[in-house]
């Protein structure tokens, strides 16, 4: 199966990201969202990442303006979903959410169509249990930001075909994207490890052992991390984290995963990260 149109659901940072990449590597893209000023607002922070390539040399101004030529958006899913040959869901990760887009996209799309969630968590077989195609739905979990983590899990569910994995993985390494192949299981590979991570920092910080300065510091220095523990938490989004943690635990009843007051209490007060303009640094941070 020939992928050459691309649908993306959502025009938030991680649904702007994969429809950026997806132009970028050649294909035919629409993104959806249902107001056109969150469309506007994804075009132009695509427009900022590209412009950024530009400027460091990583792409010619040839190339931004090419992708931007094969990107198009629309808050009609009906019409943008005609013809697609791939399908993106990148919504706000509840599955209350997801659920009734992957009905409406099974009444709209071609039977051929593959129906893919970026879901960090929730169960591809669920998603695929609104659906009459279960075959043909699987989990594509892109990494944050988009265009420049290279990592790409792919989850398979019990119900997931092999030419479709077979086509997901093609397609999604021909975004220049490495793929490593999961089960469907709570929180998959990633998030079972990193949100331990962002638990056990939290509780940290309740503790008082250090400040999050230091405790981002020393693992920076001692794991050779990128982000510290509450930098990464404030880009990720508290709030994503806490459904995250609240998701493994609701399946698992693994005591690791309860949610630490504190997370929970910045999410009720609004402090969920970057996104919001307010999070960790913002509350506890000394400079």
């Amino acid at each position: 199966m020939a992928i050459k149109k691309v649908f993306v659901v959502g025009s938030g940072t991680m649904g702007g990201g994969i429809a950026q990449v997806s132009a970028q590597a050649g294909y035919e893209t629409t993104m959806v969202d249902i107001k056109q000023e969150l469309l506007d607002r994804g075009l132009s922070r695509i427009k900022a990442s590209l412009g950024k390539f530009v400027e460091k040399g990583r792409i010619k101004q040839e190339e931004m303006d090419g992708t931007l030529a094969r990107l198009r958006t629309s808050a009609d899913m009906k019409d943008a979903a005609r013809g697609a040959d791939y399908v993106i869901e990148a919504v706000f990760e509840r599955a209350e959410v997801k659920l009734p887009i992957f009905a409406q996209l099974e009444e709209i799309c071609r039977k051929e169509t593959i129906l893919a969630s970026n879901t960090s968590g929730i169960p591809v077989s669920l998603l695929a249990s609104a659906t009459n195609r279960p075959d043909r739905v699987i989990g594509t979990h892109f990494m944050n930001p988009v265009p420049l983590m290279k990592g790409v899990e792919i989850v398979k569910s019990l119900l997931t075909s092999e030419k479709t994995l077979k086509v997901s993985l093609d397609f999604v390494q021909s975004l220049g994207k490495e793929t490593v192949v999961v089960k469907d299981s709570p929180g998959f590979v990633t998030n079972r490890i990193v949100t331990l991570v962002f638990n056990e920092a939290a509780k940290l910080l309740e503790e008082n052992l250090a400040s999050i300065e230091d405790i981002d510091k020393i693992e920076k220095l001692s794991h050779n991390w990128p982000m510290g523990p509450f930098e990464l938490a404030d880009l990720v989004g508290i709030d994503v984290v806490v459904d995250l943690l609240e998701g493994i635990y609701q399946q698992t009843g693994w005591e690791r995963y309860k949610p630490a007051p504190l997370l929970k209490r910045m999410v009720e007060i609004g402090y969920t990260g970057r996104k919001a303009g307010k999070g960790f640094y913002q509350l506890f941070g000394q400079g």
